[in-house]
């Protein structure tokens, strides 16, 4: 798995993390990762996932697909990532119409 991961998010990356950590590759991996340049997001969108794209959803994947674990969002920032909003302004909208109070008929200004 570190190898495919290593293919996407370069493996300059994981090098600088294991040294800013003080960690060492096992020398079995170093032959098998090679030396892979980072990936643009833009690069996984094609036509048949195209719809299910936006610039904010490849911002939350970056920020959140890190070697790092102190540069990786924690659940709470995850949660309250703009690719969500439209996800909480929906429920807050349903939140309103279902909280509001339901008119009883022939009560009111136009039942009077």
């Amino acid at each position: 798995q570190l190898v495919r991961i290593a293919k996407v998010l370069g493996t300059e990356e994981l090098y600088e993390y294991l040294d800013k950590y003080h960690m060492e590759l096992d020398p079995r991996f170093t032959d098998i990762l090679g030396r892979h340049s980072r990936k643009r997001w833009e690069r996984f969108v094609h036509s048949e996932n195209q719809h299910l794209v936006s610039p904010e959803a490849l911002d939350f994947l970056d920020k959140l697909l890190r070697y790092d674990h102190y540069e990786r969002l924690t659940a709470r920032e995850a949660m309250e990532h703009p690719y969500f909003f439209p996800i909480v302004k929906e429920q807050s909208r349903l939140n309103m119409v279902s909280s509001s109070p339901t008119p009883i008929a022939g009560t009111g200004p136009a039942g009077e």
